[in-house]
């Protein structure tokens, strides 16, 4: 402690009985007591200008005392920060008239070198967390917070022991979120208090985890969400047990239009390959129904020469009469097309047609043909799409994608075409110009390629499947179609678009910016699945 600048020397004690021994006020009036006087000692090291240590000698004036104050003052200031900066009191400079004085210093000591205090840290994520101070404000005392902070984080402690060496701040980031939760949502003392007890049970019951993520890792509403994922991921696992009976009998392929895969004469060598196109056929308009001779001559200026609609039609009233109304433009069935472009044409379900420009294979056979590379049995359930182009083949394979149960992608390939092209289709294909000069395969590589990965026994899922094997020329007999899962109201041939069946049963859109982007292959292809899988929950419920 500093010693006294005896500022209060001249005021009298306001305490008529005082008996101590380093009192700050005058005691004139009480020197005959008997009480001990109060011993002096002279400071050697500091000396104090006489403005401070004797204030009843200021000079009688006002206008004096007044400059005198403010010196003192100054002075006073100018010693507090001296002492804060060096640590210790200057000698004065100042005397008691005014005049310099001579400075006094104490007698130096020996300096003595102290080895340094090394403090050891404590482990940061071995203790329990303090609540930040800026913390969110909560009616709640503080220290009840911080007791029930503790309490979290030994039981999320104990429930992470085995992971805690993979992520040390777990239980701490844990117990914070939970705590600050716990009391947002707690309107009293006591509520919050329970919830507390009850969060900190649930965590002590929870099975502990040995991965990293794990349903039992988080906070109560994490934990939760993940453990009904879990569940529902589990319920909606697709085997072949679980899902074959969805599978298309094989006597409902010519009622579903798909081609059948006991038909030798679409894999026949002497059947098929003998008319790889139409080049200077007639053949009908895909599109405006328009008789046309096929041609790949001058399809820059022959642009325009067919008009169409590309949306479908539905019934509307309008002023009091049921209308049929294209879907891309709002005109009226009968009106001219809304789109120009050039002649295309389809060869639609016409299997034998189709297999005298590519043949058909089985998927026993494609197995048997790679046997000399390594291929598997294939797997269990994969999810297809196609997406075809115009060529003057007709529709033609443009791209296939394959993917497996949890929407993996397993093939995604563009196709090298063998014939000239007449149209990407790029607003329901999703194939730009320029994309497929960098294929390698045609669809013989892409049909093999495909076939690592489908084999005899694997469940294909698609919507729509029948025009997908047929733009890839295979024939399988275990197919699911999620057209024919989910029918039409009006019964076959009617069937639900896939983006409807996914709007309503999973509760999001595909397919919702075909005009510039077009189709996605693996997005549909994996909706199919996720559409299954909803299928197979509410059927086990």
């Amino acid at each position: 402690m500093f010693s006294s600048l005896g500022l209060f020397a001249d005021a009298k004690c306001p305490d008529p009985t005082c008996g101590r021994m380093r009192c700050f006020f005058s005691h004139a009036q009480a020197s005959s007591s008997k009480l001990p006087q109060q011993p002096v000692t002279k400071r050697t090291n500091v000396e104090i200008p006489s403005s401070i240590r004797e204030p009843n000698k200021r000079k009688a004036n006002q206008n004096g005392d007044e400059e005198e104050d403010e010196a003192r003052k100054a002075t006073v200031k100018k010693l507090s920060q001296m002492i804060k900066k060096d640590g210790a009191r200057p000698a004065s400079t100042v005397g008691t008239a005014g005049k310099p004085a001579i400075p006094t210093t104490a007698p130096s000591k020996p300096e003595t070198k102290s080895a340094p205090v090394i403090r050891q840290r404590p482990n940061e994520h071995g203790q329990p967390p303090s609540l930040p101070f800026s913390i969110q404000a909560s009616p709640h005392p503080r220290t009840d917070r911080q007791k029930a902070l503790g309490t979290l984080y030994t039981q999320f402690s104990k429930l992470y022991a085995q992971i805690l060496h993979l992520a040390p701040e777990l239980a701490h980031q844990n117990a914070l979120t939970q705590e600050s939760e716990i009391s947002s949502s707690s309107t009293t003392i006591r509520a919050y208090k329970t919830a507390i007890h009850h969060a900190a049970v649930s965590v002590s019951r929870r099975k502990p985890p040995d991965t990293i993520p794990h349903p039992s890792i988080g906070t109560l509403r994490e934990s939760r969400l993940a453990t009904e994922a879990a569940e529902k991921e589990k319920a909606s696992r697709l085997t072949r047990s679980r899902i074959d009976k969805y599978c298309l009998p094989l006597p409902d392929f010519e009622k579903w239009r798909y081609p059948d895969p006991r038909d030798g004469s679409l894999t026949s060598p002497d059947r098929t390959g003998n008319e790889p196109d139409a080049e200077g056929t007639t053949q009908t308009c895909n599109r405006c129904k328009i008789p046309f001779v096929v041609s790949s001559k001058n399809l820059d200026g022959r642009f325009g020469e067919c008009h169409y609609h590309y949306g479908k039609t539905a019934p509307e009233r309008v002023e009091g009469r049921r209308k049929w109304i294209y879907s891309c433009c709002g005109r009226e069935r009968g009106e001219q097309g809304c789109e120009e472009g050039i002649h295309v044409f389809s060869d639609g379900d016409e299997d034998k047609a189709l297999a005298k420009r590519v043949g058909f294979k089985t998927v026993k056979q494609c197995v048997e043909e790679a046997k000399g590379l390594e291929v598997g049995e294939g797997v269990e359930v994969v999810g297809m799409d196609c997406e075809m182009i115009y060529t003057t083949a007709g529709s033609s394979l443009g791209r296939v994608t394959i993917v497996d149960e949890n929407g993996g992608i397993l093939l995604d390939e563009l196709v090298r075409q063998r014939v000239p092209i007449l149209d990407l289709n790029s607003r329901f294909s999703g194939i730009y110009p320029g994309q497929l000069e960098a294929a390698v395969m045609d669809i013989n590589a892409v049909r093999a390629a495909a076939c690592m990965f489908i084999g005899p026994q694997t469940i294909l899922v698609g919507h729509g499947l029948e025009n997908d094997l047929r733009a890839l020329r295979l024939l399988h007999d275990r197919v699911i179609d999620t057209a024919i899962v989910f029918p039409h109201d009006k019964g076959p041939p009617y069937r639900r678009a896939l983006r409807d069946i996914v709007k309503e049963k999973l509760g999001y859109f595909i397919q919702d910016r075909t005009s510039d982007l077009g189709h996605s292959s693996a997005v549909d292809a994996t909706a199919t699945l996720d559409a299954l899988k909803w299928k197979v929950r509410d059927d086990n419920e």
